[in-house]
């Protein structure tokens, strides 16, 4: 008995996994096709700087406010959990988490530079119109992310 108990379970995890939501189809090149532009550094340090933004992360649908302060300190509010589907999603558990704590903000050229004093994310910022999205060089032209400015809704 114990050990149909342990197949079944053993093949419940197996099928959640293969029906694992895949990550997002939105990629660098299809923002650069459907006429995004690359953020210089200036209006990063404008757009970004003393506010609060809304962080999404489009994988896993958790909500982040964010307020980024002068100095580079950074203050994160997690305000939507993530999606509970994303405990069996594998790209989700293999993609690079985002910096919590003390993490340090500072821009460059047209780069947003992230560390933790472990690991330093660089991050580009594409815009068209009010849409920002957010694309770390460690998510392979994936983009994870989304940057609101101004109406914090949580609503994707």
């Amino acid at each position: 008995m114990k050990l149909k108990i342990i197949l079944f379970a053993t093949l419940l995890l197996l099928v959640q996994i293969s029906k694992a939501e895949t990550p997002t189809s939105l990629t660098l090149d299809k923002l650069v096709k459907d006429n995004y532009k690359l953020m210089s550094g200036n209006d990063i340090s404008e757009m970004l700087l003393g506010k609060k933004i809304i962080l999404k992360d489009l994988l896993s649908e958790a909500v982040y406010e964010v307020k980024i302060h002068k100095n580079g300190t950074t203050e994160k509010k997690q305000i939507k959990s993530k999606n509970p589907k994303m405990l069996t999603n594998v790209d989700y558990h293999a993609r690079a988490a985002l910096l919590d704590g003390a993490a340090k903000f500072s821009v460059s050229a047209n780069k947003i530079i992230t560390s933790d004093g472990v690991r330093t994310y660089n991050s580009s910022l594409y815009r068209k119109g009010d849409n920002i999205f957010g694309v770390r060089d460690i998510d392979n032209n994936e983009v994870n992310f989304q940057i609101v400015i101004g109406n914090h809704s949580n609503k994707k």
